[in-house]
């Protein structure tokens, strides 16, 4: 790859979520390939807060998402004249808000730059006939899962050749122990005899923790000594999980985390990893932790989680809401620890093969270059 390689990230994204640390981590690690590259955004933006802070550069001067058109009609020359100057190889647009505008930008370059749309986003795309118009228009299309490249092209009638699948990728040097379950079990008073049962994500309704809570009850009446931890960093409004928890019968099984520098060697203590979700799922940096620790996985099928997990192999699949299969398919493991440690190591020769970090940033240069040639 062209160490003069200048790239264009476009990314308003209002909140630091699964999207924004794929797009860290991506600039992050191409910067160290040689790649400069610049994340444009609105100002006050959290992602941009946290790529000026990992010494990435941004722009933050141009607000393409105003309501007002007196506004919108000032900034559009600002924008094309400094994307003339920059000079960019290649423009990624990540999100639908301002697509228009900078696809249209962009376009009128000279030299026109190589232009990516990456979705990670499983709501349906808009099929409308501009939408559809735009996304053939690109170079390429990358989605973060195979199911939702299939729904694009689908869709938006696209060219399969175009549509690229890179899934998000973790470092496992970033994200390994540095304690013993058995030292962390120590210092955080858990009884030496508790099997644990974890769920790692924000506390949010599409997560569906109040399914793993229902799971819990069944669960503990068959394994008795069997304790669940939930770990979150963040608390959506609308999730009422903790109120659900407060009248639940087996509260006082519950361990439950805030944000944490040592997730890590909090989630190690657990002997499976869960993940209850009942939409959205785009990328799962969550299923891939259990998968670096070599937990066996219990998903729902949600959308990039099949393709994660490999049912009897990996872990197990359900249906969301599935409350009494998760309770099942927790206990089999639990009455299978060698089984379970099985599918676990499973999951982390998985894990290195398909969905490291290094992976994922090989894959975007590929198409890079691919484009570039074009």
């Amino acid at each position: 790859m062209n160490p003069k390689l200048k790239l264009l990230i476009y990314a308003p994204i209002r909140w630091l979520n699964a999207e924004s640390e794929y797009i860290l981590v991506l600039c992050r690690s191409l910067k160290e390939q040689g790649v400069e590259a610049v994340i444009m955004g609105s100002a006050g933006n959290p992602m941009l807060a946290e790529a000026k802070k990992a010494g990435l550069r941004i722009e933050d001067r141009f607000d393409l998402l105003s309501l007002n058109p007196f506004k919108i009609a000032l900034t559009i020359p600002r924008v094309q004249r400094w994307m003339q100057e920059e000079q960019f190889d290649i423009i990624d647009i990540h999100r639908s808000e301002g697509f228009v505008i900078l696809a249209s930008l962009a376009k009128s370059l000279k030299p026109r730059p190589a232009l990516i749309r990456t979705r990670q986003d499983m709501r349906p795309a808009r099929t409308d006939p501009l939408n559809r118009w735009l996304y053939n228009s690109m170079d390429a299309v990358i989605a973060s899962n195979q199911l939702l490249a299939e729904d694009l092209i689908a869709r938006l009638s696209l060219d399969p050749g175009k549509v690229k699948v890179i899934y998000f990728g973790l470092n496992p040097e970033e994200f390994k122990p540095s304690k013993s379950s058995q030292e962390m079990r120590s210092e955080l008073n858990i009884p030496e005899h508790a099997r644990l049962i974890g769920l790692s994500a924000r506390l949010a309704v599409v997560k569906g923790h109040e399914y793993f809570l229902k799971s819990a009850e069944t669960i503990s009446k068959e394994i008795p000594e069997a304790m669940f931890l939930v770990s979150y960093r963040k608390i959506e409004k609308e999730s009422d999980f903790l109120v659900r928890l407060e009248k639940s019968p087996v509260k006082d099984k519950f361990l439950v985390f805030g944000p944490r520098d040592d997730r890590a060697n909090l989630l190690n203590i657990c002997e499976i990893g869960v993940l209850s979700s009942v939409g959205s799922e785009a990328s799962s940096r969550a299923c891939l932790e259990w998968m670096a620790l070599k937990k066996p996985v219990v998903a729902t099928r949600v959308g990039c989680l099949p393709e994660l997990v490999i049912p009897g192999e990996t872990g197990y699949l359900l249906m969301p809401r599935d409350s009494a299969g998760m309770a099942k398919a927790i206990i089999n493991l639990l009455n299978h620890p060698e089984r379970a440690r099985e599918m676990g190591e499973r999951g982390h020769q998985v894990f290195l093969e398909k969905f490291q970090e290094k992976t994922m940033i090989e894959k975007t240069l590929q198409i890079f270059s691919q484009i570039i040639k074009k």
